[in-house]
């Protein structure tokens, strides 16, 4: 068929030189080869025809190939376009956010610092308060203490003008029993002296003269019993104010010791809250990395 005479000059050319034909496209192949066959008998499927198919189908494919890459590539660009955008979009987003938590961070840690040394200073003040109620109580104590002491004194003394008294009386001038008043009369010298801090005059001297003892001692029982009496004040004062400034350091503690609790209570709170956003933090710069690592292969490979 090749040889006939009837083909065109043309399909020698194609025949003569198969490199040339396929260096040429291969639409032009096809159409060269067509020319060839184009006198063939139709009900007859010569080699020729054979091959135009089989190019033919082969051209169908290869451009469906180019098309069909053509699209995945278009694909995969906008897929790496769209990645690109998301990671980079993510990673604005993780700084954002890490910048937001360093600040609250930050902020909370200045506010637990605070807490802690206020925490602090309410111990202390608590501590003082014990220790002044502790001190106060000592010396009240020992105030007492002196009170009982000086008011057994006064009681005595009283007692001991009362029991004189009692005796002068029953003499009734006769002085006879003068050996019996001594110890009574001496208790009372020295009683007026520690107590009210002077002599009892002369007239507290024994003498014949029962009318003027009597009046001396009567007088002392008075200085006495007015003693007593300002004693038990200034022991009721004393004691009241003691109890006052007891009861305001009580206070004092109680409501330092509450407000200590309640920032302990939110120190514990805050101190939760950083971790959290610690940890936050820490999630954060991981899929921050994570996004920066997949968004350096898609900058590498896309």
């Amino acid at each position: 068929l090749l040889s006939s005479p009837r083909l065109p000059s043309a399909c020698g050319l194609v025949c003569s030189s198969s490199a040339t034909m396929m260096k040429g496209p291969l639409a032009l192949t096809v159409g060269l080869l067509a020319a060839c066959g184009w006198r063939a008998q139709a009900a007859a499927v010569t080699p020729v025809e054979k091959v135009i198919e089989l190019l033919s189908k082969l051209q169908v494919q290869v451009e469906q190939e180019g098309k069909d890459e053509a699209t995945a590539y278009d694909k995969y660009a906008c897929f790496c376009k769209e990645e690109v955008s998301d990671k980079l979009y993510a990673i604005e987003k993780s700084d954002a956010k890490i910048k937001e938590l360093d600040a609250k961070i930050e902020l909370l840690s200045s506010e637990i610092t605070t807490l802690d040394s206020e925490i602090a200073d309410l111990g202390k003040e608590i501590d003082s308060l014990s220790e002044k109620m502790k001190l106060a109580k000592t010396k009240r104590e020992g105030e007492h203490t002196i009170f009982v002491e000086e008011l057994a004194d006064v009681d005595g003394a009283i007692s001991a003008c009362e029991r004189a008294l009692v005796a002068l009386k029953e003499t009734k001038g006769n002085l006879g029993g003068k050996s019996q008043l001594e110890a009574s009369l001496a208790q009372i010298k020295v009683l007026a002296t520690r107590i009210l801090g002077d002599q009892p005059g002369k007239a507290f001297e024994y003498t014949y003269h029962a009318n003027d003892i009597i009046a001396t001692i009567e007088a002392l029982e008075k200085k006495f019993t007015q003693k007593k009496n300002e004693l038990e004040q200034e022991e009721f004062d004393t004691n009241s104010d003691f109890e006052k400034r007891q009861l305001n350091f009580a206070n004092e503690k109680k409501f330092a010791e509450k407000e200590k609790m309640e920032k302990e209570t939110l120190a514990e709170e805050k101190r939760e809250e950083k971790g959290v956003a610690e940890g936050d933090r820490t999630q954060e710069i991981n899929e921050k990395n994570a996004d920066q690592s997949f968004l350096d292969v898609l900058t590498e490979e896309c």
